[in-house]
């Protein structure tokens, strides 16, 4: 079961469209298919969901025609007993731009995998990613984005907060055709572990066949910095409270280019309501 979704040529949705996949124990299998026209423009919120244990596949595919421009968000915040398999296809045309923004929050076990061709010259996908981590989750995101013409641009930024015996693993591949001179992709994963058993596993890798191309990965893990943690306690800031403040400043970067007032709301209650829960001195 899903939904079908055609956007028209040169349509503007204003509003954004809000996809659910919402469980309530069991199994839920379910497949989100969008296409958006040439010169479309909207913003898709996907969001996975529910209570109970359950196992949860879930499979979207988009095609972005010449020139459309997409912001697609994943929101995933099942219940901790749950096992989320996700897969996100993507192909874009000819000067197409699309950011896809994904935010694990929840599941114990979790696969969110992203594939994504830029098969137009000039397409531009840009990435961002949240996961928070704790309990015993293991959420594994792994990316593999083809540049698959010249002139292409892709940004991918990951940010994992990693507690308890959570393990997090990001596994990146960039792939450079021959015939994509001109490409320009950089990737970052930035860690931030907040206990001594939390684990992070991390493999960004490039592969290259052009010879005129700007591309670069890098990867971080750091805890909180202790002299910034003194510093709001000595300015009467209790240590869970401040915390919290340093973990939303590592994240909101992310959350900040949204630059959708509402949807940056949302995302701030769910991350709020995760800090409750985990942040503990």
């Amino acid at each position: 079961d899903g939904y079908v979704l055609t956007i028209a040529d040169g349509a503007q949705i204003e509003a954004p469209v809000e996809l659910q996949n919402i469980q309530a124990g069991g199994q839920l299998h379910a497949r989100f298919a969008v296409r958006a026209g040439a010169g479309s423009k909207a913003t898709i919120v996907e969001r996975q969901t529910g209570e109970g244990a359950a196992l949860v596949s879930s499979v979207s595919s988009l095609e972005l025609g010449e020139g459309a421009e997409i912001l697609w968000v994943i929101v995933q915040d099942h219940a901790e007993t749950a096992t989320h398999l996700g897969q996100f296809n993507a192909k874009l045309a000819k000067d197409a731009k699309l950011s896809l923004f994904v935010m694990n929050a929840g599941g114990k076990l979790v696969r969110q995998d992203i594939v994504v061709d830029a098969e137009g010259e000039n397409s531009d996908f840009r990435l961002r990613g949240i996961n928070l981590l704790g309990g015993e989750t293991h959420c594994d995101v792994t990316m593999k984005l083809g540049h698959l013409a010249p002139h292409t641009v892709s940004t991918e930024l990951i940010r994992n907060v990693v507690t308890d015996r959570a393990h997090a693993v990001f596994q990146g591949q960039i792939r450079v055709a021959q015939i994509a001179q001109k490409t320009d992709a950089k990737m970052a994963c930035n860690t931030l572990l907040l206990s001594d058993e939390a684990e992070v596993s991390t493999k960004p890798e490039l592969e290259i066949f052009a010879d005129d191309v700007a591309c670069g990965h890098g990867a971080t893990v750091t805890e909180i910095d202790r002299d910034h943690l003194f510093y709001l306690m000595a300015r009467g800031v209790e240590e869970k409270l401040a915390r919290g403040l340093l973990i939303k400043a590592f994240l909101a970067e992310v959350v900040e280019e949204l630059e959708n007032e509402e949807l940056i709301d949302r995302l701030e209650e769910k991350l709020d309501d995760w800090f409750a829960r985990h942040a503990q001195p």
